[in-house]
């Protein structure tokens, strides 16, 4: 009996999100009488790449077998939230950064990010690992601020 393992389950997912864009891709503008393969050819090259691999993914997945006991869904997902905790906090700061960033504006909610991020990555204890969060985190925001607001013409909120 065939089961839906992790890696099953991703490779068909990414098999099915490239013949989604696929598909997409073909409403990209077709060459120019000057364009020897046109602007869908780069995206095309990746969706193949991609699909090659995930069915490599997925042919690999019926020639390995893996033993897992099973567990109850409620515990199985509690499992998974205590030992990705740190992902799921960024998710949901993420989430915050984005809803703040048009109330705060950019440097602001930047920094905050950067600072909160760099902070559940970097595991901050001691004082030299605050000193390099807040001296990356207030020398970047700005910095890409500036580069895009006065180098690129583009306007951050």
């Amino acid at each position: 009996m065939l089961t839906l393992t992790k890696d099953r389950a991703l490779a068909l997912a990414l098999l099915l999100i490239v013949a989604v864009m696929w598909v997409e891709s073909g409403s990209i503008r077709p060459p120019t009488s000057w364009q020897p393969y046109g602007s869908a050819l780069f995206p095309r090259i990746l969706l193949v790449t991609i699909a090659l691999l995930s069915l490599l993914l997925l042919a690999r997945t019926f020639f390995t077998r893996v033993a897992t006991p099973y567990k109850p869904w409620p515990l199985a997902a509690k499992e998974w939230l205590i030992h990705r905790k740190t992902i799921v906090a960024l998710f949901l700061f993420f989430g915050l950064y984005a809803a703040l960033l048009p109330i705060v504006g950019y440097i602001t909610a930047t920094i905050s990010f950067l600072v909160v991020s760099l902070a559940l990555l970097l595991g901050i204890d001691t004082k030299r690992k605050w000193i390099i969060n807040l001296g990356i985190s207030c020398t970047f925001a700005p910095l890409v601020f500036v580069i895009f607001r006065y180098g690129l013409n583009v306007w951050l909120p």
